[in-house]
Formats: structure tokens, sequence, C-alpha cells
């Protein structure tokens, strides 16, 4: 840990371009919220979800649960004993009822991933904006976007680049149609972020495995602040100061280190 100091302390006499001073934190709620506690994807066939997230990923099933998507729905099947669910809602233009399955699964990590079918999900949902990085050979599933939905694709997080590599060859295997592995090098291989592959599940949703390689030390010495490019950030990320603004050690760098 340090190490990590020193290198920071050694960085604030460096000028950093505009762009670069980025204000990382502010407000009362920083540091509170830990991860993310779960995502939902809806899905065309249940069955299918279970057998890919389950079987192919390997995730864990949880939690089981259907419902209709109105209150007095929720309250029955979904078990919610408080909040707007136990009252009876004023009409609602985007209100709708519909019956809906709902899988819960738990990642490695603890963290949740979910999987809603319901009547009418697309057939061939919209393609990510990226999706060149995709395989082609299964562009014929998607729409291409015409407007910016609520999801664009969905990335898994494994511990190493070997990881990424035996997801690849796990997924070829089965049958499933993967991207070749991913990196963010840039010139002379001095830019680092992450490893990924890119394929889909069985509905058509966009699915990408990563990893940062938390445990490699060189993280410890890297300088986080070439991660800011947009040289034309939104007012809201610049700092006010124009002192040199270090950019901050990622939580998961830190965790590594101690």
């Amino acid at each position: 840990m340090s190490e990590i100091i020193s290198h920071n302390e050694s960085a604030t006499s460096v000028k950093r371009p505009r762009h670069q001073r980025i204000l990382q934190e502010a407000g009362p709620a920083t540091g509170r919220i830990g991860g993310i506690n779960h995502l939902v994807l809806f899905v065309q066939d249940m069955n299918e979800g279970v057998r890919f997230y389950r079987d192919v990923l390997g995730m864990r099933v949880v939690r089981t649960v259907r419902f209709t998507t109105t209150a007095e729905g929720l309250r029955s099947a979904a078990h919610h004993s408080s909040g707007l669910a136990v009252e009876e809602p004023s009409a609602s233009p985007v209100a709708v009822a519909m019956s809906v399955r709902q899988v819960f699964f738990e990642m490695s990590s603890g963290l949740l991933f979910s999987l809603y079918e319901a009547p009418g999900v697309s057939q061939r949902p919209d393609a990510p904006i990226s999706s060149v990085l995709w395989p082609t050979d299964g562009i014929d599933r998607w729409t291409q976007p015409r407007t910016p939905q609520k999801l664009d694709h969905l990335s898994f997080d494994v511990p190493t680049p070997a990881d990424v590599i035996w997801f690849r060859e796990h997924l070829l295997a089965l049958g499933v149609m993967v991207s070749a592995v991913s990196e963010r090098r840039g010139a002379n291989n001095t830019h680092r972020f992450i490893s990924s592959i890119y394929f889909s599940d069985p509905s058509g949703n966009p699915l990408e495995i990563s990893s940062f390689n938390a445990a490699d030390a060189d993280w410890q010495s890297y300088d986080f602040s070439t991660w800011f490019m947009d040289e034309d950030p939104v007012p809201a990320l610049l700092a006010e100061s124009e002192q040199a603004q270090e950019a901050l050690i990622p939580h998961w760098v830190a965790r590594i280190a101690k």
C-alpha cells in the first residue's frame, strides 16, 4: 500500500490537461454503495435461459417466482409487504398487467443476476451500439437500434485474462458463437483496461466477459488519469480547481494492495 501512496504523492506535481482534471467523488453518499445488488434481463424462454446461465455460465439458482405486475399480484406472489406495492396505485398511462416468471441467480461474488420471461419479449432485440465487437455470424438475431434502450449490454467479471480465455474455449466447445479476445492496450502497449470476449444468450441479449486482472502488481503504479480520454467532458465532470487532480486508485486495486 505504501507504494501506491508514494506514487500518488509524486504524481501530484504533474501538470494535467484540462480533460484529465476530473472530479471523481462528491457529496455525502460517497462510498456508501458497495456494488450492484442485481440486474434483470428479459428472455424469450426461461427454460433456455436457465440452461444457459446456470449450465453454461455456471451461476447458482437462488430464487424463483411468478407474479402479475399489479399491486395485488406483487403482494400475493412476490411478497411485497411495504412500499407502494401495498397501496392501490393511481391510474397510470404506462402501467401494464402481465404475467411474469422470474429467476434469480447468484454469482460467486455473492452478487445477484435475474431473468424475466414475459409475453411479447422481442424475438430480435436491438443490437448493442458497438455490435462490431460481437461475432458477425449471429448478427441476424438482432434489430438495428433506432433509439437508445435501457440496457445496451452486460459484462460479467472474472479474475484473470486466463479466465477470459477459458470461457471463450468453453463457449466455443458448447457451440456458442463468441468473439476473439479484445484488449484495450493502446500504442506501445502502454494503456491498460480490460480483456473481453463478446457473445449472446439464446434470447439475443448481448453479453461480455471481462477481466481487469486486478492482482497484477503493475496496477499499483499505474496512472489512472489516462482513463479520462474524452477531451470535451461534460461540465459536471470537471474539477473547479485548476490544480492537478491525481486520479483516485480504483477500489479493486486498493483491496488487493492491503
